[in-house]
């Protein structure tokens, strides 16, 4: 092994280690480990901008625009008249799943999930049941169907964009279909009837806050000759206090919330308070202009909403005092939820990780859904529909069509996604200035940088080297077992970092062991396709596993003991497949 050998891998362990242990922002960490890169000669500025002009990464940001228009159009009025109350729970997980599974085909999963996970919680709570019984089969089903097409999951579209930049021939849509469709119906039959009986059964978080209200708010008033009266919240000493947060002032009917610092408090002002209870007692009783209500108010007052962070997010890493939060989406953070658990500690001192739920006290304005890449909000759906015209929903199913054209081929798919973005954009579906706001740069330097993680292990021979030692382990089990080593490898490195960065990393491994064993590259690429999605042992390898985290309440161990058996079955059915199917035995 040679130096530069062995600092590449370094380089990697490096990746994987932070990005498991979340020492640094997704985006930053991937820009550290591809400057150091750089420093040392493995890669040149030309093997880091080709992700930029890329056309399978681009599409993947095509396909967000599109499934925001889509989702647009047909919305809310499909999704209830898909979730009837009278449906039982079983039958209810089951249209769930078929639902999710046949979108995530055809849409990017991500936001989809986003979308439905209002609508799923709602069906829970209008049924009596968890909702923590069905958003892990959510996400399950949608990485599944995602994986019945070339867009439907961006592991296989950054696939595409490797191999488009090793000028290798793209995969067929077949080689997703038959293999995605055989694991999609068996991960519904296992979720079903065995998966449903070990999943929790967690109760609702914000019911929970309701329930508990004490244990997050105190509620103070400011009484008649208060030396608070007339003095803005500044300088009344109560913008940055140690263990409190002020996050909402009620005035008669008015309700201000967030909390500006510049607000004049008045008399009969009720001012609520997040973070240590006990710190606001003491306040009230340093004299400091402050009072208990004699009447509770709490319970009828407060909007709250509950958000997700996704793995992407920029508030990864960062102090909740240090983001700007109630300035960016019009919210205050009343507690945040992780591992099943809430996070004791001044609210304002606490650093946000990917997978928080987060339990706020919203504005009215809907502000908060401009920085949507950066926070999923969830929120009930409201009984009231807007009904679509008729010609949208043509229009809805129509680049749905056109989708499909692109899928098998019969048109190129880059410019089938810019066809239908326009159709979009044209009669104000989507707008221009909603496009550019969320554009993903923190994804984009992620998927950039992950091509260029993967050229720098083929150019500096760690790539040949790791294949090397494969082929040794599988030798005497012939293709398959060396498969099955790649396979098994591709699954457990992506369950401890992102999908993305485990199909760049294997790439030139599978590649290197296509041309060692002088065997077609096709069943290995399509091996780490299925692999680098298949994470279902854990919450932190795909994103849609992160985005059901924190609302079902669910634990890393949940992730397991469901996941564990589904992640056997898969791989079996997958090693299987490909073997037989690309004549490997």
């Amino acid at each position: 092994m040679e130096l530069i050998q062995i600092f590449v891998i370094a380089v990697v362990v490096f990746l994987v280690v932070s990005l498991y242990k979340e020492i640094f922002n997704p985006a930053f960490t991937f820009f550290i480990c591809v400057v150091a890169l750089l420093l040392v000669g493995v890669l040149s500025p030309t093997d880091l901008l080709k992700g930029l002009s890329n056309p399978q990464i681009i599409i993947i940001f095509l396909l967000m625009q599109v499934t925001a228009g889509v989702r647009s159009i047909f919305g809310s009025e499909f999704f209830i008249k898909v979730f009837s109350t009278s449906l039982s729970p079983k039958r209810f997980l089951l249209r769930m799943m078929m639902v999710s599974s046949t979108f995530s085909a055809f849409l990017n999963n991500t936001p989809l999930v986003a979308f439905m996970i209002p609508y799923v919680k709602d069906w829970a709570e209008r049924t009596g049941n968890s909702s923590s019984k069905f958003l892990i089969p959510l996400s399950y089903a949608t990485i599944l169907g995602g994986m019945m097409t070339v867009i439907g999951t961006s592991t296989n579209l950054v696939l595409s964009g490797l191999l488009t930049e090793y000028n290798l021939p793209l995969l067929k849509f077949t080689d997703f279909l038959y293999l995605g469709l055989a694991v999609t119906v068996t991960g519904w039959i296992y979720l079903m009837f065995v998966g449903y009986k070990l999943l929790p059964d967690h109760s609702n978080k914000i019911d929970f806050v309701r329930e508990h209200l004490k244990e997050y708010i105190v509620e103070t008033e400011i009484f008649h000759n208060s030396p608070l009266i007339g003095k803005s919240v500044k300088d009344a000493g109560l913008r940055n206090l140690q263990e409190l947060f002020l996050v909402e002032i009620i005035r008669k009917e008015k309700i201000i919330s967030p909390v500006s610092p510049e607000v004049v408090l008045e008399a009969e002002d009720t001012l609520f308070f997040s973070g240590n209870t006990q710190s606001i007692f003491n306040m009230i009783k340093e004299d400091n202009g402050l009072q208990i209500p004699k009447h509770e108010k709490i319970q009828e007052q407060f909007n709250f909403v509950e958000a997700v962070i996704p793995a992407n997010s920029d508030l990864i890493g960062a102090r909740i005092k240090d983001s700007d939060f109630r300035k960016r989406y019009n919210a205050s953070i009343v507690a945040i939820h992780r591992d099943g658990r809430r996070v004791a500690g001044k609210v304002g001192e606490l650093v946000l990780s990917g997978g928080d739920f987060l339990l706020l006290l919203a504005g009215e304005n809907g502000e908060q859904r401009k920085n949507e890449k950066n926070l999923f909000f969830i929120s009930v759906p409201k009984a009231l529909v807007t009904k679509q015209s008729s010609w949208l929903k043509w229009l809805g199913l129509g680049s749905i069509l056109a989708l499909i054209l692109g899928i098998t081929g019969v048109i190129n798919l880059f410019t089938i996604c810019v066809l239908i973005l326009l159709a979009l954009v044209l009669p104000g579906v989507l707008k221009i200035k909603d496009i550019t706001q969320n554009i993903d740069t923190g994804l984009l330097m992620v998927l950039v940088c992950s091509l260029a993680i993967g050229v720098a292990l083929e150019k500096s021979g760690t790539a040949a080297l790791m294949a090397t030692g494969i082929l040794k382990m599988g030798s005497l089990m012939g293709p398959v077992g060396v498969i099955s080593i790649l396979f098994i490898a591709t699954i457990f490195l992506t369950a401890l970092i992102t999908n993305a960065a485990a199909v760049s990393i294997v790439f030139p491994i599978a590649l290197a062991l296509a041309s060692q064993t002088q065997l077609p590259t096709t069943p290995f690429f399509v091996a780490i396709a299925f692999a680098a999605s298949g994470d279902f042992m854990t919450p932190i390898g795909y994103q849609t596993n992160l985005m059901v985290y924190g609302p079902g309440g669910y634990t890393f161990k949940d992730f397991f003991r469901v996941g564990t058996p589904l992640t056997v079955i898969y791989v079996a059915i997958c090693v299987l497949f490909i073997a037989f199917y690309y004549n490997l035995i």
